[in-house]
């Protein structure tokens, strides 16, 4: 469908509008949007050449904005009040959305109490959890390498890596359903490569995340010289092992809200996960495995046996729960982190 096609649409949706016509205006969005579909072979092509070519423009946004600011023009046309400004906030919406999430704005959390959750500030229906990546041996390339979804490398005087799991739900039971399921799916398969997952409480996982930073002005060419980058955030999306979008940061003073760093910088060539990381361990290197590693390689390793016979709580201080398994050493967790590796590697 060309250019010429869809604009007859939109004006024929336009008279539609006028003439109160709502579910020809609607069938009409609906075409317009499935115009913006590739075909399955034009499909297949641009996914073998995605690695090399640059990402193009987001046309299918733009129709968008612009669709809702025609609708927004139409509806003053036709004399109404709360249509035009309803319009013409989502088309200025949906065009600005970008330069908002530059700023951070929908990366605020709020942490649950005695959950292991948090909880988006602006969008209610959207929750998060951290989960610190926890390496049975010094070499950690192939382990990291292997995560996949949205992830956060912090460097500094303690290095570390997180799996951040985000979800939609309508509430509490159901998103933590939903994120202890994504967690117990992705520890079976890194258990393979000596990682484990250790799900972090809400509480502690707000002050990992309470920052003020500045972005790193930096092309999207320069990932593979990510090793040089100062950075001490470093935020990556990745899918089937492949660098999808990223985005390095430095902090600053004061400290900020809780928020998620997002990762909006997408390469021009996509490189594999495996290579950054490599990068990043050549200059900031990686924490070595602490007790946290072989407690979780046991509770992996045992999993057809019942969770209560393999782990022995110890007693309760200050809000956490001294816990082991035969031949490791204690370790001190939050009830709701109990509960959640409980449920993961139960």
């Amino acid at each position: 469908m060309g250019w010429g096609a869809r604009l007859l649409v939109v004006l024929a949706g336009l008279v539609a509008l006028a003439l109160g016509a709502w579910p020809i205006v609607l069938l009409g969005l609906i075409y317009l949007a499935y115009s913006f579909r590739k075909p399955r072979a034009q499909r297949a092509v641009i996914v073998k050449q995605q690695v090399l070519a640059r990402p193009g423009r987001p046309w299918g946004r733009y129709a968008l904005g612009g669709a809702l600011l025609l609708l927004a023009l139409a509806a003053v046309a036709a004399g109404g009040t709360l249509s035009p400004v309803a319009f013409s906030a989502g088309g200025l919406a949906v065009f600005l959305w970008p330069l908002a999430r530059r700023h951070g704005v929908g990366d605020g959390v709020v942490p649950m109490t005695d959950s292991i959750l948090l909880r988006s500030r602006l969008f209610p229906l959207r929750w998060h959890a951290l989960a610190e990546v926890k390496l049975e041996a010094q070499d950690q390339t192939r382990g990291v390498a292997a995560l996949d979804g949205r992830l956060l490398v912090f460097a500094g005087r303690s290095p570390s890596a997180f799996q951040v799991v985000s979800v939609n739900a309508l509430g509490y039971r159901t998103a933590e359903e939903k994120v202890l399921r994504a967690l117990r799916r992705e520890t079976r398969m890194l258990s393979q490569r000596g990682a484990h997952l250790l799900p972090l409480d809400s509480r502690d996982a707000a002050k990992r995340l309470s920052m003020t930073l500045d972005r790193l002005d930096v092309g999207s060419e320069d990932l593979e010289a990510v090793s040089s980058l100062p950075f001490d955030v470093f935020a990556v999306r990745t899918k089937e092992g492949l660098v999808v979008s990223h985005r390095a940061f430095r902090l600053s003073e004061p400290v900020g809200t809780p928020s998620i760093p997002t990762s909006d910088l997408t390469p021009a060539r996509q490189p594999l996960f495996a290579e950054v990381v490599e990068k990043i361990q050549e200059r900031h290197g990686w924490p070595g495995p602490d007790a946290f590693s072989p407690f979780l390689a046991a509770l992996d390793a045992s999993r057809a046996e019942p969770f209560s016979d393999r782990v022995m709580a110890r007693g309760e201080a200050e809000g956490k729960v001294s816990v082991e398994t035969p031949g490791c050493a204690e370790v001190k967790l939050t009830r709701a982190q109990l509960s959640a590796v409980a449920r993961i590697y139960g």
